[in-house]
């Protein structure tokens, strides 16, 4: 047996939506899960057909670039930590000079040395690495680091905002399609009410109209096509000429 028209279209219907709920991952919804079931059992669809699918279709929760967002994160976690780095370790730097430079003028009382000069040079007493020029260097990497992770975190973000406000406008746009598909759907099975009843004399109306002016260019056509056709009185001034011509040719 042949399906009908509407029942095709109550399966097209029930595909999408399916489509739909799986591409966005929407679980547990009532709206969603009950509309499928009334569609698939072609239960209770009046009552579903009350309802207006833009007000009771969930907003899909778009998570896009989740790996991204999570490198983000980190990379913003390590530039917090780093920012006050070259404070921490330019005073520890000056508390291992200070305790050099005190041990070394204990045991050098007559000799007079800068404490900046000693510092930097260290006399044997403080290590290479906690000298003046290596703890700057070492801090102006720090900071260079800082810099070159804001200015890229910046762009990051403002690139993964972006990504995520067309993602969702996509969703949107989706969602719109099909509340309308489901509305389309289900409008003929609202029950009647003078809106509902507005609606489809106003449809069958402008059928019959469109009827109308079909079969009116049609009459016009076959009008013009009779009419092009030859008349009785030519018909026999043609079969008489035809007469004389075969009579002339038996002579």
């Amino acid at each position: 047996m042949a399906r009908s028209k509407k029942d095709l279209e109550g399966e097209l219907v029930f595909n999408s939506l399916t489509s739909w709920k799986s591409l966005y991952q929407i679980n547990g919804d009532p709206y969603v899960e009950g509309l499928l079931g009334a569609l698939k059992d072609d239960h209770d669809l009046e009552i579903w057909a009350s309802l207006n699918p833009l007000e009771y279709l969930p907003h899909a929760d778009v998570q896009s670039n989740q790996r991204v967002n999570r490198v983000l994160f980190i990379l913003a976690l390590i530039r917090n930590s780093l920012v006050f780095s070259p404070v921490a370790l330019t005073w520890l730097a000056i508390s291992k000079a200070t305790a050099a430079f005190s041990a070394y003028t204990a045991d050098n009382s007559l000799t007079v040395v800068n404490f900046l000069e000693f510092w930097e040079n260290g006399y044997g007493v403080l290590s290479k690495t906690w000298a003046l020029s290596s703890v700057a260097t070492l801090d102006f990497q720090i900071i260079l680091l800082i810099i070159s992770l804001t200015v890229f975190l910046g762009i990051s973000e403002r690139r993964v905002k972006k990504l995520r406000a067309l993602a969702m406008e996509s969703a949107d746009i989706d969602r719109i399609q099909m509340s309308l598909e489901i509305s389309k759907y289900l409008y003929g099975m609202q029950r009647p009410t003078v809106a509902v009843v507005n609606a489809a004399t106003g449809s069958i109306l402008r059928n019959l109209n469109s009827a109308s002016k079909s079969l009116e260019q049609t009459s016009k056509e076959l009008s013009k096509s009779v009419k092009s056709l030859p008349s009785h009185r030519d018909l026999l001034t043609e079969i008489k000429k035809i007469k004389a011509r075969l009579f002339l040719g038996e002579k």
